[in-house]
């Protein structure tokens, strides 16, 4: 698959601990998101016929449980779960995200959603917009916390960071802080090693140029991320990326899906895994020779 570009995906190679199964998809959808809840895999997707989004759920070995359709038609780029409140969070709609008890979600039962207009000021913070729309186009979850960025192709992106807040009759976002981001970043995802956090950010756009994963030293009052201190390429077409407990990242690319699979220059069809421990351990040498 690599042959031609050989080197530049060397490091990518490097990384890959392999394919882990091949979701299977209807031809009206386009994956976007994913997010690993012990033992399932959640992938969201749009579709391209003006149906409703929708999440896809998988058991370990890559069998299809449940298609959960969404009550509205977002691009649904983020899907993450809170494990200390047990909330998927999704990416809306009009500058929104939403949250769902995780055990009525798994069940197909969407009756207790609820939702945060978060790309606006009105719970604090700048606003999120790519082009003068308002979006919220990925996000995660991290101890306790809830990262949601805005994709932007010709200038920086924002992340804002919330706190979730647990109350009488749920949870609330309180606005805690926000930071700058290269252009084009699909997807977000976070570790802690040694006390230390790092945040690995997933980069592309269009189906002809390379993707990228850019790393960093995640330090909470840190304002500007735009320049990375890490980063490798890999195919086209990456979305976003979600690193488990074990500290395995998953790697969803949208290459596969029928609107792409026809022209893209290299289709991606597996769930890819790489050794995000290893990629720290990079990381940490390269600042080490840097300090040198």
């Amino acid at each position: 698959m690599f042959r031609k570009k050989k080197n530049l995906y060397l490091e990518y190679e490097q990384y890959k601990i392999g394919n882990l199964f091949k979701p299977s998809l209807e031809d009206n959808l386009v994956p976007q998101g994913i997010c690993y809840v012990d033992p399932y895999i959640f992938i969201s997707c749009y579709t391209t016929n003006d149906q409703n989004s929708r999440v896809l759920m998988y058991g370990k070995k890559g069998i299809l449980l449940r298609t959960i359709i969404l009550d509205h038609k977002s691009h649904v780029g983020g899907i993450s779960y809170d494990q200390l409140h047990h909330l998927i969070f999704i990416c809306d709609s009009k500058g929104k995200v939403s949250s769902y008890p995780y055990q009525e979600f798994i069940k197909g039962d969407l009756q207790n959603k609820k939702s945060y207009l978060v790309a606006d000021n009105s719970l604090g913070g700048s606003i999120l917009k790519e082009e003068e729309k308002v979006v919220c186009s990925y996000l995660t979850c991290f101890e306790g916390k809830l990262y949601v960025g805005s994709f932007c192709k010709k200038s920086n992106g924002l992340v804002k960071v919330f706190e979730i807040v647990s109350y009488i009759n749920g949870v609330s976002l309180k606005y805690l802080t926000e930071f700058i981001v290269p252009k084009k970043i699909q997807g977000i995802t976070f570790y802690r090693k040694d006390n230390q956090i790092y945040m690995f950010l997933s980069q592309s756009y269009t189906r002809i140029k390379d993707s990228q994963i850019l790393g960093y030293e995640y330090i909470c009052n840190q304002k500007d991320y735009s320049n990375n201190n890490f980063f490798f390429s890999l195919p086209p077409m990456l979305e976003q990326i979600y690193i488990m407990p074990t500290g395995r990242m998953l790697l969803l690319f949208e290459s596969f899906a029928k609107k792409y699979s026809y022209n893209a220059k290299i289709i991606v069809d597996y769930i890819v895994m790489l050794d995000s421990l290893k990629m720290i351990d990079s990381f940490i040498n390269i600042n080490k020779k840097k300090k040198i």
